[in-house]
């Protein structure tokens, strides 16, 4: 780390980039750190040893628990809420009103390339839809999509798309389950005009330049 690119707080042991932009209402906890290239918008609240790695874009109204990172370019959503102890490893999306529990870790490549200079590299980028619900424990393989208002229950491992809109998944790997009906307090309103996040190609060549 380049300690000229952070200002640090010595009464909360905090590295924050000098060109780290936010908006009103930021709130941060103890011994954080925030990498150059990191923008977060309005009422963003992270909550102590989070760690924010360069690309990673955060829009209004996010609250991000203890201990949990950012690995790289990725896009945080409005409304979103991170628990404790989560990963969100670059090129994952997360789209509006999604609940990431606790412990979930997500991957950006099915190729591990280290030492083997015959593997191809390859990244992806995983898409979790409008108000999807995450559950503790649950590993998302690289490059999948999960569907808006689906849920995905507690200890899973997502090994292909959770495609059903509100479906309800769990297990190893995950299974369909059902359906939430609309008038299941479960189920939550999709916009008819909502357009889900994507990178644009500047940021996709800079940081997965083997997507």
């Amino acid at each position: 780390m380049n300690s000229e690119l952070y200002a640090y707080d010595e009464r909360i042991g905090s590295w924050i980039a000098r060109d780290f932009e936010h908006g009103e209402g930021f709130e941060h906890g103890l011994n954080c750190i925030v990498d150059p290239d990191v923008v977060v918008g309005d009422d963003v609240i992270l909550g102590h040893n989070v760690h924010l790695k360069s690309g990673t874009r955060v829009l209004d109204d996010v609250e991000i628990a203890d201990h949990c990172q950012t690995t790289g370019i990725c896009i945080i959503g409005n409304h979103v809420r991170i628990r404790t102890g989560s990963c969100i490893s670059k090129s994952v999306i997360i789209n509006d009103w999604v609940f990431i529990a606790a412990g979930i870790m997500s991957s950006h490549t099915k190729n591990i390339y280290h030492g083997r200079p015959k593997m191809e590299k390859r990244q992806f980028v995983t898409c979790i839809g409008y108000g999807a619900i995450i559950g503790s424990r649950t590993n998302l393989i690289a490059g999948i999509t999960v569907a808006p208002g689906a849920i995905i229950g507690y200890n899973s491992n997502v090994l292909k798309d959770p495609d059903v809109s509100h479906g309800i998944y769990f297990g190893h790997p995950t299974r369909f389950v059902s359906c939430i009906e609309e008038d299941d307090p479960w189920y939550i309103e999709v916009p008819d005009d909502y357009e889900p996040y994507q990178f644009d190609e500047e940021m996709l060549k800079k940081y997965l330049p083997f997507y």
